[in-house]
């Protein structure tokens, strides 16, 4: 039993959606498996608000991206540290943060959940810009995205590196991100490596006289609905799951300031879903009759038991040759589209909800449990319920 009350200095900033999400997740945590005493600091730590720490009685810290100094400081306080998202260069054995458990955002799957959210929707040509400082998760997020673009037999345009000018100001930049936009083959399916990024793109479309999305769809990080709500159109993104992660610390820091050994240092966290808005919600097949029946496909599957006949009548056709005419355009059957519209519909809801899997089963357009589980077990190689238990645990 806890002696007193842990009193946890929280160091993190909150600039982006997924920094404040993380808090979110370490109140959520502090709510069930409290109480705990948190101090949140603002802004960079610096040498004397850490020796402060010490003083205020701190029993554990949450910490971020910081210089060598202030992470020597934050190790001399002597109290059990987890760290969020540490940069490549505070990964190194020599750095004052090497020794302490955290979290790890895969940005490198972020890309590549980019990269096939775009190629199922049968787009030729792909692009990514890129976060305009170059950071590293932007780089990772990038080498995502292109890997898995190759692996598919396309090839990746890269929107080239910021000028010191062009950093700082949007509007010197803006005319270049236009006409780089201008010239990529289309339609083009553009990556962007986080949301505002995203809405700087879609900004770059307006003023180039782009179509969004039927010319360029754009899908940027975060999901981030101050943002992604806002622009015009609105804008899809992946969902990173970042309250997750910053339960994840909570829980890992309590386990240590409890005298407890982590069985790793490193957790890893996902990136969850693509929340598709208007900046995508389009189909690159040039064929009218299957681009009807993709869009009847991706708007329902996921919801109805929707049929291959259902979807043959938006085609217009016989059976057969709608069948058919499916696959040679798209390479899938009929059916195949609709069990992997579902299947993805599935996933989101085992990781985010807590409806039961019968529940799941209905809501997904599925009349039995047991067909589910199979056709799961098949294409996942696991059980529902262990998937949900991984998604959960990442």
């Amino acid at each position: 039993m806890k002696s007193r009350i842990p009193q946890v200095a929280v160091l993190l900033p909150l600039l982006l959606k997924g920094q404040q999400d993380s808090l979110r997740g370490i109140l959520q945590y502090v709510k069930l498996h409290g109480p705990w005493r948190l101090y949140r600091m603002e802004g960079r730590p610096g040498e004397q608000r850490l020796l402060d720490l010490k003083r205020w009685g701190c029993t554990g810290i949450i910490a971020a991206q910081c210089d060598v100094r202030e992470a020597r400081l934050i190790a001399r306080i002597g109290v059990p540290v987890v760290v969020c998202e540490p940069s490549p260069s505070m990964r190194g054995e020599s750095h004052p943060f090497a020794k302490y458990a955290c979290t790890r955002f895969d940005s490198h799957a972020c890309g590549r959940m980019a990269a096939e959210y775009f190629i199922n929707r049968h787009y030729s040509h792909f692009a990514f810009v890129g976060e305009p400082h170059g950071l590293y998760w932007s780089r990772e997020r990038g080498q995502g995205f292109r890997d898995a673009v190759l692996e598919a037999g396309k090839s990746c345009c890269v929107y080239g590196d910021l000028s010191e000018a062009e950093q700082r100001d949007w509007a010197v930049e803006q005319p270049r991100l236009q006409a780089w936009l201008k010239a990529l083959p289309k339609p083009v399916a553009v990556f962007a490596a986080m949301d505002g990024r995203g809405r700087q793109v879609l900004d770059a479309c307006m003023g180039a006289n782009l179509t969004v999305p039927d010319e360029v769809a754009v899908l940027g990080v975060d999901n981030d609905d101050l943002i992604c709500d806002a622009t015009f159109p609105t804008m899809s993104s992946i969902q990173t799951n970042s309250q997750q992660t910053g339960f994840l610390l909570a829980e890992h820091l309590d386990a240590l300031m409890s005298g407890k050994r982590l069985s790793r240092r490193v957790f890893p966290t996902m990136p969850t879903r693509v929340v598709t808005r208007r900046s995508t919600d389009a189909t690159v097949i040039r064929d009218p009759q299957v681009a009807r029946a993709l869009e009847f496909i991706w708007r329902n599957a996921g919801h109805q038991p929707i049929s291959v006949a259902d979807v043959v009548a938006q085609i217009g056709a016989s059976r057969r040759f709608a069948e058919r005419h499916f696959k040679s355009v798209t390479g899938r059957t009929i059916l195949d589209e609709i069990r992997r519209v579902r299947l993805e519909r599935v996933c989101t809801l085992l990781a985010e909800s807590n409806l039961p899997i019968s529940e799941i089963t209905r809501e997904c357009g599925f009349e039995r449990e047991s067909y589910l589980s199979r056709l799961f077990r098949q294409r996942f190689d696991q059980t529902m319920s262990a998937y949900r238990t991984a998604a959960r645990t990442r």
